[in-house]
């Protein structure tokens, strides 16, 4: 069974823990506004997924994060700045994959 919980942890302004049922892995906001995971991390689009709706309910003006998370990062809002990709509040989105009229 999957779980995402939110954790208290120094250095990042909002933090997940996600387990997997057997592991345990983390990722959040760093206080510089990067959106981070951890590289063994099984389900990272979930994580990803949390991380930009908690962006997107706080309010969060601008995000940044690397291609570490195994999916296209513009289907989330992100645009490519050199070696980060980058987001405004208005471009984060959750994308869905549900064809229209199911």
């Amino acid at each position: 069974m999957l779980s995402v919980l939110s954790k208290k942890r120094a250095g990042y302004a909002f933090y997940y823990e996600l387990s997997d049922g057997e592991n345990t892995f983390g990722g959040g906001m760093t206080e510089a506004g990067e959106l981070v995971c951890d590289p063994l991390c099984t389900e990272k689009e979930l994580l990803l997924r949390t991380l930009v709706f908690r962006c997107q309910n706080e309010g969060c003006a601008r995000a940044f994060t690397r291609a570490d998370w195994g999916v296209d990062l513009a289907r989330f809002g992100f645009s490519r700045e050199g070696e980060l990709f980058s987001a405004t509040a208005e471009s984060l989105r959750l994308p869905h994959d549900c064809e229209e009229g199911q």
